[in-house]
């Protein structure tokens, strides 16, 4: 448990935070004692007439330290995601191999819009500038809100697939590690102007500079988009975000940072022939109020024959604020860290009425995330070995939720009522050790150990509290036979706890009478191995498989009153093979690839039937494509996305009783891509860029989550400044 336990880290932490601001002894230069001779030559030199010299001061290079890559990563920088069409950040990562997008639209808010290994945002990790990322998620919330990061914020965003690293817990999946832009010693300004489709225009404008020991960024992004589906607008989207460095001359520094976004959002409106106020000139889809808890309409889903449900105008307006302190001090062979933060996402909703698009039927307000946390880690590099340490505190909050106004002519009763908040609701503590050596000149065994601490609070008489505790060995073989070779095998254990809204729901939901007693977390086995080839002509191979072995896989399945059903699962194992490749060719160009095989399947499901595999998930996904990119700044792309059927698994129930499994099948898609730039003006340092880009060219009908079609051909352009 966290009782004598947290004394012993309280102490670890203040012995690291002494070393952190005590400052590191300078080292005095060497100095020689000058011979006779050479005092002799002195004097006749300075007898002699003084000449000057003139001395060419060499420009400042700032140089970013990163953590060693792991086996499974990727690295993606800001120059690999500068081009694209308008969209959230996962979208810039979709031909990557391993990964699955499950949007509804290009921009908005979703609960989950990508998959690592078939993991969503609740199973993988993801860390801003080194903390954790992830919120409560409750109310229809979003563990991760991917609309907070723009391509002119980001440095740098790696993908390490699987939980390999003892750094980071609470992960089945891997972890996303992404580095925002800090400041810079010489000024730089970009500024980037988007058009295209769907009324869609986007200005992004970056900033960087310095002075003496101070280093400061400043980032603003402006878009607007009336968005493919109907009523899917997205409207005033605004992100601000500031960094501020002083650098110590003891080699210690501090940062500060602030993020806000703001943007209103229009709720997806259903579209079908079903409906009476069908819109044949809108794409057909289901509908969704974005965020939760839902209200019942009397006209149910599609309004019925009166249009008694939310229709056009009806939009929700959200805002997130987040505040970083980031301290770091240089020591012995390495450094120390530690990370504070705090972030707040609120929302206002405006619900109007499907037959009356001028009549508010319903108003409220919600306060989704109230979460802090702090972590301080170690690393350090005496000699060939690395080694690392850290602590780390999450505390998931969220307030309440307001109802201004409810028409009784639309909203069924009972009539909702407004709810309270809980601080601290869930509280998640840490701590890792871990150790990388060479030997045997050829090889290195890394070493890992975490121990994570899980306390979700109790709510309620019938939603009680739970502690959890978990310890995860991590190890993981690398061999490098020659210069161009890396082979590597793992093996790890990894415990994934339940969120706030699966906890919330194991108790405050149905109770069917085949479920366990209490929600366990996820836990098991995970192996990897795969290999490196790096081939002459700057080309290369990689190939990589993994098998995961989960015991108490959680499920959700929506439809139960008051909303949704969740119970653990035996076993749930997931295997798959991952191959990437890269071809050097004449004139500037490159051929590249990526295939992921992966299949699964579970114990049998006491509430779906005979489902004994995740649908969702396909089997095969490839991009291949060509690239160019020239000396003076000018590079084109042309890829093809390619991913087998799925199928999203419905269950039919009537009087809180499964009556049947639907499978909504989502066909296998082949989207075809092209983007370029040219440079069109360079003066004294600046360069200018025009850009262009087709997003899935022929227009293929495909989806991504069951029941909302992407958008066809979406063509931009725009123009570039870096100065």
């Amino acid at each position: 448990m966290w009782g004598k336990a947290s004394f012993r880290y309280l102490a670890l932490l203040g012995f690291w935070a002494a070393l952190l601001v005590t400052p590191a002894a300078p080292e005095d230069p060497p100095q020689e004692t000058p011979t006779p001779a050479q005092t002799e030559s002195t004097t006749k030199e300075g007898a002699q007439e003084e000449k000057t010299v003139k001395v060419e001061q060499l420009p400042e290079i700032e140089v970013r330290s990163y953590a060693e890559k792991a086996a499974t990563s990727t690295v993606v920088t800001k120059e690999d995601i500068s081009l694209g069409p308008y969209q959230n950040m996962p979208g810039y990562l979709q031909e990557q191999s391993g990964v699955d997008m499950t949007r509804r639209s290009l921009l908005g808010v979703k609960s989950s819009q990508m998959r690592l290994r078939g993991f969503d945002e609740s199973r993988y990790q993801i860390y801003l500038d080194g903390r954790s990322w992830k919120g409560a998620g409750v109310k229809g919330g979003y563990y991760v809100d991917w609309s907070t990061i723009t391509p002119a914020d980001l440095e740098r965003l790696e993908i390490i697939r699987g939980p390999l690293s003892a750094e980071y817990g609470n992960t089945l999946g891997g972890v996303i590690v992404i580095n925002t832009q800090k400041g810079s010693a010489e000024p730089k300004i970009s500024l980037d102007t988007y058009w295209g489709s769907w009324e869609t225009q986007n200005y992004r404008l970056l900033h960087t500079g310095g002075y003496g020991p101070v280093r400061y960024s400043v980032s603003g992004n402006f878009g607007n988009s009336e968005g493919y589906l109907r009523n899917n607008f997205v409207h005033d989207r605004g992100n601000f975000n500031a960094s501020l460095t002083y650098n110590f001359p003891w080699g210690a520094s501090l940062t500060g940072s602030y993020r806000y976004l703001t943007q209103d959002t229009g709720m997806i409106v259903y579209n079908r022939p079903n409906s009476f106020f069908f819109r044949s000139n809108e794409p057909q889809s289901d509908g969704d109020v974005l965020y939760g808890p839902g209200i019942t309409f009397k006209g149910g889903t599609t309004g019925g024959v009166n249009g008694l449900t939310y229709g056009e105008k009806s939009h929700v307006l959200s805002q997130r604020y987040e505040l970083d302190l980031e301290v770091k001090q240089k020591f012995w062979k390495g450094e120390g860290q530690f990370h504070l933060f705090y972030f707040q996402a609120v929302r206002e909703e405006w619900f109007y009425a499907l037959n009356n698009p001028d009549r508010l039927i319903s108003k409220r307000g919600s306060w989704d995330e109230d979460t802090w946390g702090w972590n301080f880690k170690v690393r350090q590099n005496p000699g060939p070995v690395r080694l690392g340490f850290g602590l780390e505190g999450n505390y998931y909050g969220y307030g309440g939720i307001a109802y201004n106004f409810l028409d009784p002519v639309y909203v069924a009763a009972p009539l909702p009522t407004g709810t309270s908040g809980l601080k601290n609701a869930q509280k998640l503590h840490g701590g890792f050790v871990d150790a990388a050596y060479p030997f045997l000149k050829y090889f290195e065994l890394y070493l890992g150990l975490r121990y994570d601490n899980y306390d979700a609070a109790a709510q309620s008489p019938t939603v009680l509290g739970l502690r959890r505790d978990a310890l995860s060995p991590k190890s993981t073989l690398t061999i490098r036979p020659t210069d161009t070779t890396t082979a590597y095998v793992s093996v790890n254990h990894s415990t994934r706890f339940p969120t706030a809204p699966e906890f919330y729901w194991f108790w405050g939901g149905y109770h069917p009478p085949n479920r366990a007693a209490a929600l366990s977390p996820e836990f098991g086995m995970q192996y990897e191995a795969g290999i490196t080839q790096k081939l002459p002509g700057n080309s290369l191979v990689r190939v990589r498989s993994y098998y995961y072995d989960i015991n108490d896989y959680i499920r959700t399945v929506f439809g139960f009153r008051p909303s949704r059903v969740i119970y653990n699962l035996d076993l749930a194992k997931i295997r798959g093979v991952e191959v990437e490749g890269e071809v050097g060719l004449p004139y500037n160009l490159a051929a590249f690839a990526n295939y992921t095989f992966q299949q699964n399947s579970t114990s049998p499901d006491p509430l779906n039937g005979n489902v004994r595999e995740l649908t969702e998930l396909p089997d095969h996904k490839a991009n291949i494509g060509l690239k160019y990119k020239a000396p003076n700044g000018a590079e084109g792309r042309f890829y093809v996305r390619l991913v087998s059927k799925r199928a999203m698994p419905q269950v039919t129930v009537v009087n809180n009783q499964v009556t049947g499994v639907l499978l909504r099948p989502m066909k296998g898609l082949a989207t075809i891509n092209l983007e370029g730039r040219y440079p069109v003006v360079q003066y004294r340092g600046m360069k200018g860029f025009l850009y262009f880009g087709v997003e899935n060219l022929f227009s293929q009908v495909y989806e991504e989550d069951a029941g909302y079609p992407m958008p066809s051909a979406t063509i931009y352009g725009g123009i570039q400044l870096r100065y």
